[in-house]
């Protein structure tokens, strides 16, 4: 299983940073909270949000 950060997330989908945390805010796209600053997405969270928006 690998995990991405935002940044990543947001380079693989070519959405801006503000986007990805939006998708997060919105509950859109599942996160594992590492800290209160850090957020990390799981590749099977992000297919998940993928294969919805097709």
């Amino acid at each position: 299983m690998q995990i991405f950060t935002v940044n990543e997330v947001a380079e693989m989908l070519k959405v801006r940073k503000g986007f990805v945390y939006e998708l997060i805010k919105q509950k859109q796209l599942k996160v594992i909270k590492m800290s209160e600053r850090r957020l990390r997405i799981t590749e099977e969270a992000l297919m998940e949000y993928i294969m919805q928006e097709e």
